[in-house]
């Protein structure tokens, strides 16, 4: 028949983590569109959920072709790319994104499980401007954010 348990643990406020630390400030940040690319659907909507707390224009996809597809249709700001994707990998899309030349610049952020020195300078070869190892931290990515959106290309 199994089993059933219950376990009741009290609530106690001063454990909670500060709502910085759950989630990014939405405050003094302009919107911008975001495409996210990950082939791991529950990570890129994870993302995505994420990135509209800041009030971001999310899009994402899920493969090479459908990134360089919504890449041509919306030209993101910003593009968070994981690398290690079946078929076209993160670094090929980089290039081909890299070979379009859309105003202003988007900028690249390799979002990998990949961070050795081998693999940041692959990421530096195929026209990334940023890398980010998962999960990535969100005060790192907030920032990360705050200097895009202030750089002008």
């Amino acid at each position: 028949r199994g089993s059933r348990f219950t376990v009741r643990l009290p609530l106690d406020p001063a454990l909670q983590p500060a709502p910085a630390a759950v989630r990014l400030e939405r405050a003094a940040l302009a919107p911008m569109t975001i495409l996210v690319v990950d082939d791991n659907h529950d990570a890129a909507e994870s993302m995505r959920l994420l990135l509209r707390q800041v009030g971001a224009d999310v899009r994402v996809a899920h493969n090479g072709p459908q990134a360089l597809a919504a890449f041509d249709a919306c030209r993101p700001r910003m593009v968070l790319l994981d690398i290690g994707m079946p078929g076209m990998d993160g670094y090929e899309v980089a290039r081909r994104m890299r070979a379009a030349s859309y105003a202003p610049r988007a900028s690249l952020v390799a979002l990998t499980g990949w961070g050795q020195d081998e693999d940041r300078k692959r990421v530096r070869e195929a026209g990334f401007d940023h890398h980010l190892v998962k999960p990535a931290d969100l005060g790192t990515l907030q920032s990360l954010i705050t200097t895009i959106q202030a750089e002008r290309h």
